[in-house]
């Protein structure tokens, strides 16, 4: 008895180190990304002041999101950038908007993976969750998308204003900046990039990696009966979403039971919306890391848009409910329209960064 309770409290404490690990390295990989692009900017700001259509960044963090599996590592790099003056208010926004478009791709891949693990159902049918994930997120994202950058395009740019600040130093933040300061003058500022890139990544997945070990039977016995009612359905994705920052492990918990019928479609729509609007919470706390009032206010403008066509999509939530079982049913009817639609998964994504607008 005593062994066992010996090995569960060492997990514990492994558990939490490894988890203050991937929350410092997280804070430490956001601080020292945006110092080295301020360092930086004379070299990045030719790059990225080149004419583009504003779809092209639309489509450059939509692929990114799925080469790094991850939409809201994206999300940061491009609140960094913005720190550093390097992009516009505008092209932040897409940049934010189109990390969105990209999330569901780990939920594909989930899907996949578990395809590979228990092969009893076609691929199509392994991976309609993901499949479900992006139309949603598409229906959400795409008009919210909309919304903000006609707001962004009507109010004056002084609303927009980059000097006000927030001050993150009572929060600890500012307790990395000789560390930043340091590897920068010692690496020098593109290797420290570099390194800030591998570690925020790390963070992501170290943390990903840590939630995929928690038991989750208690959480699907207890909690997921909540999905029969809409709201609360809405609530949970949310919650559970903003709670751990990672859509991998809300919507990744739920595979399985979804795949194997024991939740209806018509009940997992909501949490999927409430998933994708958790996304953005770990988004507005790299804005805040960066201090950026205007990061702030930008991150907030989507969600806003986001909550709105959340809210538009339940008041009318049998017709869009029909809509999407009528995409999905046509998307999984066979091997090559699914194959169809995901080749159209990264080419429409390519086509608006190639073509010009």
């Amino acid at each position: 008895m005593e062994l066992s309770s010996s090995r569960v409290s060492f997990r514990s404490v492994r558990f939490a180190v490894l988890g203050c690990v991937a929350v410092v390295s997280f804070f430490l990989a956001i601080q020292l990304l945006s110092a080295s692009l301020q360092t930086l900017s004379s070299v990045v700001r030719p790059v990225l002041t080149r004419q583009m259509d504003p779809l092209s960044y639309v489509g450059m963090s939509w692929l990114s999101a799925y080469v790094l599996l991850n939409g809201s590592i994206v999300a940061a790099i491009a609140l960094s950038l913005f720190s550093a003056d390097l992009i516009t208010v505008l092209e932040l926004f897409l940049l934010v908007s189109g990390s969105r478009l990209g999330a569901p791709g780990i939920i594909l891949l989930i899907g996949a993976l578990e395809f590979l693990r228990a092969p009893s159902y076609s691929l199509p049918e392994a991976m309609r969750l993901g499949t479900l994930t992006f139309l949603v997120n598409v229906t959400i994202y795409a008009p919210a998308t909309v919304i903000g950058t006609a707001v962004i395009r009507v109010t004056e740019r002084s609303a927009w204003a980059r000097d006000v600040p927030i001050d993150g130093r009572a929060g600890g933040v500012g307790l990395f900046e000789p560390l930043t300061t340091a590897m920068i003058d010692q690496l020098g500022a593109a290797p420290s990039a570099l390194v800030a890139m591998l570690v925020l990544v790390g963070s992501f997945h170290l943390l990903d990696t840590l939630l995929n070990r928690v038991s989750v039977d208690w959480l699907r016995e207890q909690v997921f009966v909540f999905l029969q009612h809409r709201w609360l359905s809405l609530g949970l994705g949310f919650a559970v979403t903003a709670v751990t920052t990672s859509v991998a492990f809300s919507m990744g918990v739920i595979v399985p039971i979804y795949n194997r019928g024991y939740i209806r479609r018509d009940e997992i729509v909501p949490y999927v919306m409430g998933a994708s609007l958790g996304t953005l919470t770990d988004t507005l706390l790299v804005a805040l890391i960066l201090e950026s009032g205007a990061g702030i206010a930008i991150v907030l403008l989507l969600f806003g848009a986001a909550a709105v066509s959340t809210i538009a999509a339940l008041s009318v939530y049998d017709a869009y409910y029909a809509f999407l079982e009528e995409v999905q049913n046509a998307l999984l009817e066979n091997n090559r329209t699914f194959a169809v639609f995901v080749a159209m998964l990264v080419a429409v994504p390519f086509a608006l960064v190639v073509v010009p607008g």
